[in-house]
């Protein structure tokens, strides 16, 4: 993977590791061969989250498209059932995530208005609320 690539990727897990910092009290980045990238504990609970980096925006439509299966390196890419807990989409350009129960599709569309304006602790407390 390039450099330029694991950065946005990086950056992408730091910034959800701080979202949740301000709602959790342990939240560990863990290291690339593991299937999450984040874990955190709330309310005494241990969730897995897999964060999803985006540097660029699709230009003719103006929305935000992540790939929400395993990088192209690994033979199986779709996670298995209860492998991941929330998905953390990030958006560069705008420093902000949006954060998501695992769906059936392999890719997701954000609309841009909707990724600029989220309000990523709330959405995140949410999600957390209705897992408990």
């Amino acid at each position: 993977m390039p450099l330029a690539t694991e950065r946005v990727g990086r950056f992408g897990e730091y910034l959800t590791a701080a979202i949740l910092s301000q709602v959790c009290d342990t939240v560990a980045v863990v290291p690339h061969n593991a299937s999450a990238d984040i874990v955190f504990e709330h309310n005494l609970k241990l969730y897995r989250c897999q964060v999803k980096t985006q540097s660029k925006i699709e230009e003719n439509r103006g929305n935000w498209r992540f790939d929400m299966r395993k990088g192209q390196r690994v033979k199986h890419r779709k996670y298995k059932d209860n492998e991941i807990d929330l998905f953390a989409f990030v958006a560069v350009t705008h420093r902000n995530v949006v954060f998501s129960l695992p769906l059936e599709q392999s890719q997701l569309t954000i609309v841009d208005e909707h990724m600029k304006n989220n309000d990523a602790v709330k959405n995140v407390l949410e999600i957390l609320e209705g897992l408990s």
